[in-house]
């Protein structure tokens, strides 16, 4: 075989494995668009003192393809918290899953009816908004296969928060690892700034 030939050969095998890739990927994509669902299950927050009780909840994830929503309710936390952190409507929130690369894992987990496992085996990026009360927020979030990470920023009337957040799966729940600090509105170099670390259970 010819140097030119074999140089032929070489580029058409390249050429073939970027088209399979790149038709992989628009399939992939066109496909997850189309998967509408509808997930709800218990939220947990610990309280902040040993004599105090926990508040718990729930949370609704739902939408289709790459664009979702979220709810979360905490029955009776309007009547600990102030109207403007939190009332009984609750916290809303919308989202966008920019890039999406869907494993085995994804297949299996789903086939199985298993949303976590599924969520977890899932490399994805995006973002989202939210609200609740008097506050809006946002962030993004990114899991690599290995870890499920992201960020938040909220804006109160009172107070601003923003982290970080780690989701990891622990036996049949969802722990979110959060790092963040809480300051006056607009003043994030206050003497009050407070640094806090918390898990929640979803």
């Amino acid at each position: 075989m010819t140097k030119r030939k074999l140089y032929v050969l070489v580029a058409v095998v390249i050429s073939g494995f970027l088209v399979l890739g790149i038709g992989s990927s628009a399939l992939e994509g066109f496909l997850f668009d189309q998967i509408p669902y509808n997930y709800t299950s218990y939220l947990s927050i610990p309280s902040n003192s040993p004599d105090a009780a926990s508040i718990d909840g729930y949370y609704k994830l739902y939408g289709k393809g790459r664009d979702f929503n979220f709810h979360i309710v905490l029955p009776g936390a309007e009547g600990q918290e102030s109207p403007l952190d939190y009332t009984a409507d609750g916290l809303n929130g919308t989202g966008k899953i920019n890039d999406i690369s869907i494993t085995y894992g994804t297949i299996a987990s789903l086939l199985s009816g298993n949303f976590k496992n599924a969520l977890f085996n899932t490399k994805i990026d995006g973002n989202y908004t939210m609200a609740c009360a008097a506050w809006t927020g946002y962030g993004n979030f990114t899991n690599n296969g290995q870890n499920f990470l992201g960020n938040f920023k909220i804006d109160g009337v009172m107070t601003d928060w923003e982290g970080t957040f780690h989701l990891v799966p622990e036996n049949n729940q969802i722990s979110l690892k959060t790092e963040y600090i809480y300051y006056p509105h607009g003043n994030k170099t206050s003497e009050n700034t407070k640094e806090v670390k918390k898990i929640y259970y979803l």
